[in-house]
């Protein structure tokens, strides 16, 4: 017996899976078709940008240069005389005050000695005193006392040395000061002129920094510190308080360069304002302004080189911007005199305007802008 004839149900089977097929692709297409018919928003793009005022007031460079930190009044305490030291009582960091005791030596043989040549010279001025009575009565002669006068003096000038000796058994400080360092033990035997403490007045301080030869070729007529200080305003900056500035003086300028580095030593003097603490040793770094002439509109404007843009007909524009609407606006230059990646440019532009000193070949006019963050 034949199987049914199926050819008919297989072929209409695969007619229907087909029409299905071709209906979900006609969705498809006709969904994407109408995505496309809609026109798309076009997002204004604020470029970020760096920016400068033009000024014709004075400008400057401002020049940085390290240093340490070290006060101008320091110094290695000593006793003038030898021995044991026995009175020690100050600490490293100590502030004392002028004439205060510092330290102090075994005394015990030093007043011995003060004892000995007391009796010595109480011994020579009665001898001298009784020849010089005996004089006036004609039983001496002149020699005679003039012997007896020498062997005064001799003894009185021993003793003034062994009384001196012993007050340099103590240690005193010279100057208001803080103890910086404690230099032996107590107890420790020193020989004379052995530094004991280094001592530092840490009131006012002072920084020698190198400052190389062109720095100070602008200024060579300058000579007086005080008209230095004044021109240069320089000001003080502590490595571990960056955000903090002193005004310092400049005390002295060495007029021979170092022969390696072709630098001279300038060395300024600032007193901390007593809201943080300074020490002695610490890094720090001296900012000076370097001025120039004053000027107006008319001499031109000093900008960045790279805020200029040469067009396609060869004229040089840079780009204003609008403070309103923070929109650019190219502004016709003429070029001037190039110096240290600054140009003077003179036209189209007054005192105060804003102007972009960054992207300015990627500007159009119009383009609306804003001003870039240090951190980018």
């Amino acid at each position: 017996m034949k199987p049914p004839y199926t050819g008919n149900i297989t072929m209409n089977r695969i007619a229907r899976q087909t029409t299905a097929a071709l209906l979900v692709v006609l969705s498809v297409v006709s969904i994407v078709g109408c995505g496309r018919d809609e026109p798309e928003e076009e997002v204004p793009v604020v470029r970020p940008i760096k920016m400068m005022e033009v000024s014709s007031r004075a400008t400057g460079r401002r020049l940085e240069y390290p240093g340490r930190v070290s006060p101008i009044i320091q110094s290695e305490l000593s006793f003038e005389v030898p021995g044991r030291i026995t009175y020690f009582p100050v600490r490293e960091g100590q502030w004392m005050t002028e004439g205060e005791v510092i330290a102090r030596l075994d005394d015990s043989n030093y007043r011995a000695e003060v004892t000995s040549y007391q009796a010595r010279l109480d011994a020579a001025k009665a001898d001298y005193e009784r020849f010089k009575a005996l004089l006036d009565k004609g039983a001496v002669s002149q020699r005679d006392l003039e012997s007896r006068q020498r062997n005064y003096e001799v003894a009185k000038s021993n003793f003034e040395i062994a009384e001196k000796a012993l007050q340099d058994t103590e240690l005193r400080a010279h100057f208001n000061g803080r103890v910086a360092r404690k230099l032996v033990d107590e107890f420790q035997n020193v020989l004379a002129k052995t530094p004991v403490v280094l001592l530092q007045d840490d009131r006012v301080l002072e920084i020698k920094a190198d400052v190389p030869e062109r720095a100070l070729a602008s200024n060579a007529g300058e000579i007086d510190p005080i008209a230095l200080t004044r021109t240069l305003a320089p000001l003080v900056s502590i490595t571990a308080i960056p955000d903090k500035y002193f005004p310092a003086q400049i005390k002295e300028v060495a007029t021979t360069a170092n022969p390696t580095t072709r630098t001279f030593e300038v060395t300024f003097s600032f007193a901390p304002d007593g809201t943080v603490r300074i020490l002695p040793g610490m890094t720090a770094r001296i900012t000076v302004e370097l001025p120039v002439e004053e000027r107006d509109s008319s001499q031109g404007f000093m900008v960045p080189s790279n805020a200029t843009v040469i067009d396609d007909q060869g004229k040089a524009l840079v780009w204003r911007v609008n403070r309103p609407s923070m929109q650019v606006q190219a502004v016709p230059v003429e070029l001037g005199s190039v110096s240290g990646g600054q140009v003077t440019v003179y036209g189209g532009l007054s005192d105060g305007d804003l102007i972009a000193i960054s992207a300015a070949h990627h500007l159009r006019a119009g383009m609306e802008v804003r001003r870039m963050p240090e951190k980018e």
